[in-house]
């Protein structure tokens, strides 16, 4: 069974308990109806546009009772990890977090580009970073001697002794070559374009 959601809207404003938001889904490539949740803690709502819709979605139903239980690995209930039987609402609940989750890392990564070319990043991959900033361009930097050995330095003395241990330089617009002569250790730095 195909199900998807589209047009999503998520208010964050409206968000208090659960996430607020409206979409429109389609199952087995058919506009069935709009779901959505109000964010007060409510139950999801389903909005089928005619009798197909309403018949799709209880054919979904049962669909995701059939699919295997959501296990919660941190949360321990007489030695074994929490589960909790999959329905159609915990289904699209994830597909809401999941789309989220995609959103914050197109965002996360449009910040990173915005700061790279005249910044070191250094931070968790995907999640946060922290910049040390130059006036000129990393580009024109890496392209003298003089440069590269400024980056060498201030990566050594300003950058290496910040990172903690999930921690990593996130520059990928430096090529491998130049990395190698700044000198970092391995495991240090996110991949590399080649260059």
């Amino acid at each position: 069974m195909e199900i998807i959601l589209k047009n999503i809207y998520v208010s964050e404003r409206l968000s208090k308990k659960t996430m607020s938001f409206q979409a429109t889904l389609y199952i087995n490539g058919y506009k069935v109806g709009v779901v959505s949740n109000e964010g007060q803690g409510g139950a999801m709502l389903y909005h089928p546009l005619e009798d197909k819709g309403n018949m799709l979605i209880r054919e979904a139903e049962v669909w995701c009772r059939q699919l295997p239980p959501m296990v919660f690995e941190d949360t321990i209930i007489d030695g074994k990890p929490m589960t909790i039987p999959m329905e159609l609402e915990i289904y699209l609940d994830d597909m809401i977090t999941a789309w989220l989750e995609q959103k914050d890392q197109v965002k996360f990564r449009r910040k990173m580009e915005k700061e790279m070319p005249t910044a070191i990043l250094f931070g968790i991959p995907g999640k946060t970073f922290r910049v040390l900033k130059y006036r000129t361009p990393i580009a024109c930097m890496i392209r003298f001697n003089k440069g590269v050995e400024r980056l060498r330095l201030d990566i050594h003395k300003l950058v290496m002794p910040l990172l903690q241990e999930n921690e990593k330089i996130l520059n990928t617009n430096i090529p491998e070559r130049i990395v190698k002569k700044l000198g970092v250790e391995d495991g240090k730095w996110v991949e590399l374009v080649c260059g």
